[in-house]
């Protein structure tokens, strides 16, 4: 599954990945875009649909129904693309917020996915790809969107955290371990200081390998998974990737 971090600064980046997948003539049936309010989503996906040359009557747009996404437009986005294209090569189906669908239209907008008419692409935004269920998410292709390198800024009670990422390939195994027990025992604060790591890595160290494993470490916390288990294994990878 393609993983690319997208950000809002680097438009000429983004340009390059969304024509890249148009020119290969490989475009995939779905993609999910992931990022924070204001992080480009929405444009993105209307820069796509230029890219990949859709008619105005070939891109469709849907938005939740009040404060979530339900089966009946799921049930609408299907008639509507069920026939594909009508005067283009694609019909872009955008669909925002994709993160409030419920249990109903996700499961409704699953079999969408599993027998998309040719020519159908959909795009999903959200602001929290693990609202998803990973059987939506393990369809799509991802382009992960973080906020303007200006929007972040140090946090001096993080300071101790951003120096043991930076050295994290300099340590022995046991190092490392030890790194991830002490993440454990401060759950309270936990989500917050991955986030703000996420961001450090991203626009201080230029690592966009070290962000996504952060951001997929702190996914399987959301889902509940073993905790330290979980940490362990991030700090591991991150080991491989950077903080040298």
């Amino acid at each position: 599954m393609l993983r690319t971090e997208v950000h809002q600064h680097k438009v000429s980046r983004m340009e390059s990945i969304l024509k890249g997948i148009a020119a290969s003539n490989r475009v995939a049936g779905a993609y999910l875009f992931v990022g924070p309010p204001g992080a480009g989503k929405l444009a993105a996906a209307e820069y796509f649909a230029t890219v990949l040359e859709c008619p105005k009557q070939d891109i469709i747009r849907i938005v939740p129904d009040g404060a979530a996404l339900k089966i009946e437009q799921i049930r609408d986005l299907q008639e509507w693309t069920k026939y594909g294209p009508s005067a283009g090569r694609y019909l872009l189906a955008i669909v925002a917020k994709a993160d409030t669908m419920t249990s109903q239209a996700a499961a409704a907008f699953l079999k969408t996915l599993e027998e998309p008419a040719p020519g159908v692409t959909f795009v999903l935004l959200a602001e929290r790809g693990e609202q998803i269920p990973l059987t939506i998410v393990s369809r799509c292709q991802q382009l992960i969107f973080a906020e303007p390198r200006q929007a972040w800024q140090r946090q001096p009670v993080n300071s101790e955290w951003y120096n043991e990422f930076m050295a994290l390939g300099r340590k022995s195994q046991l190092e490392l371990l030890t790194i991830s027990a002490k993440l454990e025992k401060d759950k309270e604060k936990l989500e917050t200081l991955l986030y703000d790591l996420v961001h450090f890595a991203s626009y201080e160290l230029a690592n966009n390998q070290m962000a996504r494993i952060i951001l997929e470490s702190l996914r399987q916390l959301k889902r509940r998974a073993n905790a330290r288990l979980a940490l362990d294994l991030m700090v591991l990878k991150l080991a491989q990737v950077g903080g040298k």
